[in-house]
């Protein structure tokens, strides 16, 4: 596997997930304009779809991984782990707990 070696933000992960969400979407109503064949539309929207649903599960999985690491960190330190994001191990940097 490989490792993104900067240090990430939870937060940054979570805007990519959702941004390629998003934009699945959008190039998948574009698409919808543009191809007049209806076996094109079908198949085009499924694509579009399986990669929107795709990125949200991941951006599920980032979420429910930082805070598992959350709830183990001190009141004192952050904690630096790795999860998976599409099949590759990123660093994850979750900040000191605020109270």
């Amino acid at each position: 596997m490989s490792v993104i070696s900067a240090s990430t933000n939870v937060d940054t992960i979570k805007n990519i997930a959702l941004g390629l969400s998003a934009g699945s979407l959008v190039l998948g109503l574009i698409a919808m304009k543009v191809i007049s064949n209806v076996v094109g539309k079908i198949v085009s929207l499924v694509v579009f779809v399986a990669i929107a649903l795709a990125g949200y599960s991941q951006r599920a999985s980032i979420i429910d991984c930082a805070s598992k690491v959350q709830d183990q960190a001190t009141a004192t330190a952050s904690v630096n782990t790795q999860c998976t994001f599409f099949g590759r191990t990123i660093d994850v940097k979750v900040p000191q707990p605020s109270k």
